[in-house]
């Protein structure tokens, strides 16, 4: 069977984009395709990136793709769920990430991204003592608040329910039970959360769990098991999926991933796909050369 393609890669990411770069630069004939709705769209900045701390997530994709284009690689904007997109493909890496739901209450969208984020990793330095607020349902919130705890004294969780708050009195972690109605903000910057009561606490940042959704439609259609979760089951060696040649990397496979551990993650897989198209005796070497 004569194939167009060595590898097409799912997901135009930080995980997509860096399998395609170790692939193009083991001279592979290698196509990613992306949906061009990211996950991390309303983020304005990117941080524990190294040699990028604070660069908007839009340029590193930018960047990544321009150097794409010295090794041949090109990346088109495509269904990311038809089976038919990956045809003619010796091999598949899935990079389809995921997203997150978002609270259904007036005034999110305005601080989307600018006083609201969903990890504390990424964004929590930025909002260091200062009046901070989790948003979550109860297994989330046992977590998320503590956690908050090393980057301010002052954090406070809004939950429906909680059964032990014994853990987060001995931190001083208020909890509220009351529903949120409303966020205040001044130009995307919060200022409090109105309760269903009336009541409005004073806050200046949201950390928000509400649910992460992975992105796995082609996945299934291909057959690829996915773990209990919903995630796609990959090999943590090699990222070997259940289906033969299909291989998958970054959040669709792991909620914890981050921009820098995606990126790592699709290094390795087009490394180990390399190393198997060598070992099938697939060694074919493009007569151009880089730039």
């Amino acid at each position: 069977m004569d194939y167009e393609w060595d590898c097409v890669v799912v997901g135009g990411g930080p995980a997509g984009l860096s399998a395609a770069l170790t692939l193009g630069r083991a001279r592979r004939r290698a196509l990613v395709l992306d949906s061009g709705a990211p996950r991390n769209h309303a983020a304005r900045e990117m941080h524990g990136v190294l040699g990028h701390d604070g660069l908007p997530p839009a340029q590193l994709r930018a960047k990544g793709r321009r150097e794409l284009e010295r090794y041949g690689i090109e990346v088109r904007e495509a269904d990311i769920e038809d089976p038919a997109s990956v045809e003619g493909a010796r091999t598949v890496i899935l990079a389809t990430g995921m997203l997150d739901d978002t609270p259904d209450i007036d005034g999110f969208d305005a601080i989307y991204g600018i006083s609201a984020h969903t990890c504390p990793y990424c964004d929590g330095f930025e909002h260091a003592d200062k009046r901070l607020a989790v948003l979550a349902p109860p297994a989330g919130a046992a977590h998320m608040g503590p956690l908050l705890r090393q980057w301010s004294p002052d954090v406070a969780l809004f939950t429906p329910e909680l059964e032990d708050r014994a853990p987060l009195d001995a931190l001083g972690i208020r909890v509220v039970h009351e529903p949120v109605v409303r966020f205040h903000h001044d130009d995307g910057h919060l200022t409090g959360m109105e309760l269903a009561g009336g009541e409005v606490v004073e806050r200046d940042a949201l950390f928000f769990n509400v649910a992460m959704r992975p992105r796995v439609a082609l996945a299934t259609a291909l057959g690829c098991e996915l773990d209990d979760a919903g995630y796609i089951k990959a090999d943590p060696m090699d990222r070997r999926t259940s289906v033969d040649g299909v291989y998958a990397i970054g959040n669709c496979t792991d909620p914890m991933q981050n921009v820098p551990m995606a990126i790592a993650d699709g290094a390795r897989a087009g490394a180990f796909i390399n190393f198997r198209l060598v070992g099938e005796g697939v060694v074919q070497p493009l007569t151009r050369t880089a730039a």
